[in-house]
């Protein structure tokens, strides 16, 4: 056995003594913010249910792939005849990736909050009283573990394991702790094949080499660890494990390992997903997550139907009868198919004409649910002012391909609220001498930037440095037409070369976080770099971003972000649909015969369903039903009403003629399955 061998066995042999019997080091750790682990997760989920026994039920939906529980707990009062899981509900889940702690710590925040206010504060106990809430704390309890255990290291897969390099062996080339600081940070080698070079700026970053500016690659970059199966790559293929919040059904990756061999493949979103069919009365989810979509509306993925307007083939335009080189709306390309009859008897929607075009999925917001979230994103803005919360949307991930948030709006078809409620604060920075920023032009709802003026967006554009042909007149139109938001024109204004931002044209993007590491963790965030001689690469330097650095911040700095989103979730769930018969009437005709008039409304602020839930078939119409005894007969109207929607504040009035005997009940029952049925009864006088 050649020496290199035997040296590669005993580092190996030393770095596996180190994952079991950590070495006492004085180098750098990842520091500890008193996070809860799942132990005591679990913990004050127990004491909340002991402590609130006629409010709270603690069960399991069912077990990560690692063998860990997926605790749910369901808050409702039993005042009501309605049973608990037949009540309009709330559910609110935290923590699909395994690294967003805060999310953990605040749902957990949130049932206490509601709980405490049972019986002292009215609304809320009247909402337990008639309405459901099911928490569920931790879906990814897999990489969460990761997170308490040593050496530390950012992991957002379950337990799963996965042949990533596709070598036959599984989960057999992991990475380890080379110097015994209990991280798992970085390592850098020089390398004639490297694509990174260190930042003339701040020697202790890396950033890839501009070929542009005649810059040539000196290093490579690997997590820190060895080459364990000895086939020329290093920590290709690590414990676990795919990412839960990639393995929904919604826009699924198909042929990417991470994201799991098929749409709910685990056994984690399984039982997710299992729950939420079984318990169709949810109206509204609260989603603690590292995605938020009321700062990012935009979803991230390869298709982009609903809302757009797409060119129609020159083939498939002729027959329809439409413009080759115009752009058109999914539903006007509907009404073309359907008047041309091309189809024959097959039910034409958006959906269709978005696969028929090759489109894929829907990927927008419809346009009736984008203004209720433009909306509440105009609310949730001004909230994040008045708390002092700084947050940088060109920071904020939107929604992913095959996330739980983009399930829950696009197929499960319920307004879904996502919050990522922390990001790493960026130094402040002087602004562009307009004072027109991309940061504050996406921050604008289409009518704000209408606003603004021609005279302001040209302005805008030329400071920018927007190609000539690109006018404020034709940004005007297209915002009005829908082809393009603000957010996106921002996004276009950075992403241009020379873009502005506020950020100096040449600064690392990564040197915030090296500035939050230094100032407010006094550089606990960051492992300086430090030589090692390594079996595989000779020499090597090990350092970089602690673990966790971008997701888990102290606690103390969180609370503020606690504080608001806590606040803001109870609005939101504040916001339902509430419906109400407001008045009835019963008219006498003649003898024995009567009209009877009722006028339903939504009392809420939320429509009583959204035109994705009805797009997807998942939001039920509102069922009115008059029923009638054996000696009653009904002349004119019908038996049953469907009402497809009703927008918040919205009334509908509904008439019937019946034959009936003065004096006597006639019973109304309004239903749908994601609000709190309504039953009144009239009597005939």
């Amino acid at each position: 056995m050649s020496r290199l061998k035997v040296t590669r066995i005993i580092l190996i042999l030393m770095s596996l003594a180190i994952f079991i019997f950590p070495l006492p080091f004085s180098g750098q750790q990842k520091p500890d913010y008193k996070y809860k682990s799942l132990a005591e997760v679990t913990s004050s989920l127990k004491k909340l249910t002991a402590k609130y026994a006629n409010l709270c039920q603690l069960s399991s939906i069912g077990k990560s792939y690692g063998g860990l529980e997926i605790y749910l707990l369901k808050m409702a009062a039993a005042q009501n005849k309605v049973k608990p899981e037949d009540r309009q509900s709330v559910l609110v889940v935290a923590n699909s990736e395994g690294v967003h702690l805060p999310g953990t710590e605040a749902a957990l925040s949130l049932a206490e909050t509601i709980l405490n206010a049972y019986g002292v504060d009215k609304y809320w106990t009247d909402f337990l009283n008639e309405r459901s809430i099911y928490i569920i704390p931790v879906v990814n309890p897999d990489a969460v573990s990761a997170y308490f255990s040593t050496p530390a290291l950012e992991r957002t897969h379950n337990g799963h394991p996965v042949d990533e390099d596709n070598d036959g062996l599984i989960d057999e080339d992991g990475p380890e702790d080379l110097n015994g600081d209990g991280l798992i940070t970085m390592m850098r080698v020089k390398s004639p094949e490297g694509h990174w070079i260190i930042d003339p700026e701040e020697p202790r970053l890396m950033r890839p080499a501009d070929p542009k500016k005649g810059e040539k690659g000196q290093y490579l970059l690997y997590t820190e660890g060895y080459d364990n199966d000895a086939d020329g790559q290093i920590n290709e293929d690590g414990p676990g494990g795919v990412e839960i919040n990639r393995n929904f059904l919604h826009d699924f990756e198909y042929y990417n390992k991470k994201a799991g061999l098929y749409p709910a493949s685990e056994p984690e979103t399984q039982a997710l997903l299992k729950f939420m069919f079984d318990h169709n009365n949810i109206a509204a989810i609260i989603n603690f997550s590292t995605e938020n979509n009321l700062l990012n509306m935009q979803q991230t993925g390869r298709a982009r139907a609903g809302a757009e307007r797409v060119r129609v083939p020159g083939r498939y335009a002729t027959f329809l009868g439409l413009e080759p080189n115009t752009e058109y709306s999914l539903k006007e390309i509907a009404e073309a198919m359907k008047s041309s009859g091309m189809v024959g008897e097959v039910e034409i929607d958006e959906n269709l004409v978005a696969t028929f075009l090759g489109l894929g999925p829907a990927m927008t917001f419809d346009r009736s649910d984008q203004a209720i979230y433009e909306e509440l994103q105009k609310e949730y803005k001004n909230g994040l002012k008045e708390f002092g919360l700084d947050y940088l949307e060109k920071n904020t991930r939107g929604v992913g391909q095959g996330s739980f948030p983009a399930f829950c709006y696009y197929q499960y078809g319920v307004p879904v609220f996502s919050f990522d409620l922390w990001q790493v604060p960026e130094p402040k920075k002087s602004e562009i001498k307009a004072g027109l920023t991309p940061d504050m032009i996406r921050s604008m709802s289409s009518e704000e930037f209408l606003g603004l003026g021609e005279e302001k967006i040209a302005g805008f554009l030329q400071e920018q440095g927007a190609p000539p042909n690109l006018n404020a007149g034709m940004v005007i139109k297209m915002v009005q037409s829908g082809q393009m938001t603000p957010a996106r024109m921002a996004e276009m204004m950075e992403k241009k070369p020379g873009g502005a931002g506020t950020r100096p044209k040449n600064e690392n993007p990564e040197a915030y976080l090296l500035n939050y590491s230094d100032t407010v963790l006094k550089g606990k965030g960051f492992v300086d770099w430090k030589v090692f001689n390594h079996p595989d690469l000779g020499q090597v330097e090990i350092g970089g971003f602690v673990p966790y650095l971008r997701q888990v911040p102290p606690l103390d700095q969180l609370q503020n972000s606690l504080k608001f989103h806590i606040q803001f979730s109870q609005k939101l769930m504040q916001k339902l649909p509430v419906l109400s018969v407001k008045e009835t009437k019963a008219e006498k005709l003649g003898t024995g015969i009567y009209r009877v008039t009722v006028y339903l409304q939504n009392e809420g602020w939320l429509p009583t369903s959204l035109a994705q839930g009805r797009r997807s078939l998942t939001a039920y119409p509102i069922r009115v039903s008059l029923k009638l005894n054996e000696q009653q007969r009904l002349f004119a109207g019908r038996p049953v009403e469907m009402i497809p929607v009703l927008q918040g504040g919205e009334s509908k009035k509904l008439e019937w003629t019946v034959q009936a005997k003065k004096g006597s009940n006639l019973k109304v029952i309004v239903w749908s399955n994601r609000i709190n049925p309504v039953e009144v009864t009239i009597k005939l006088d």
